[in-house]
């Protein structure tokens, strides 16, 4: 039988991915906690595509139907990905390295309802977090065509409020549409929020 190469198939394996699941081969490489946040922030950019591609099917979903979707589609990318409803109706998700690794990039999902309604998610999701997280996500699925026009307004609104300690404005990420808000946490530690608009317009 002909021994095989593990590096040259690795290699192999590492080259399919660049063109298929690009996501998948940079969490595969990742060797650092930062590492793992960006591989997984391309995976949820890469969701939230698919799922604005096909609003029309999806637009119906109630909050925690859309959430277990996001969850789905990271799933089936190469993640370990759950969501689950908690006590005050908001969807807790959590996303993990299923590669031996134990980081854990945590989110908050809901509905589009104004600024109060997602300050309540951030902090909640602030709860969630033990300070040992560099940064978690909040995401708004959004029923109207201008969801680029509302983050925009999120944005200003919270860097007018400061709310939940937050130390600075938010600042531009890579994500089309979203911001970074840096807070200070309960153990002292500061946790950056990642906040998303995913836009499913009902028909």
């Amino acid at each position: 039988m002909k021994k095989v190469d593990a590096d040259a198939s690795l290699e192999r394996l590492l080259g399919l991915l660049e063109g298929h699941n690009s996501n998948l081969r940079d969490l595969l490489l990742a060797k650092t906690e930062p590492e793992f946040i960006v591989a997984t922030e391309g995976a949820i950019e890469r969701a939230m595509k698919k799922i604005e591609n096909g609003s029309k099917e999806y637009s119906t979903f109630s909050e925690p139907g859309l959430s277990h979707l996001l969850a789905d589609f990271l799933s089936l990318m190469g993640w370990h990905a759950t969501a689950e409803t908690n006590n005050n109706g908001h969807v807790d998700v959590v996303v993990e390295c299923a590669f031996g690794r134990h980081w854990r990039y945590l989110g908050e999902c809901k509905l589009h309802k104004g600024y109060q309604y997602h300050v309540d998610g951030c902090e909640q999701l602030l709860g969630y977090c033990s300070g040992r997280e560099p940064r978690a996500f909040c995401m708004d699925f959004i029923d109207t065509a201008d969801a680029f026009k509302k983050m925009k307004k999120l944005r200003a609104d919270m860097d007018k409020q400061r709310p939940l300690k937050q130390k600075a404005a938010g600042a531009d990420h890579n994500i089309l549409g979203a911001f970074l808000t840096s807070h200070e946490h309960d153990s002292g530690a500061v946790v950056e929020i990642l906040h998303l608009g995913c836009s499913v317009p009902k028909p």
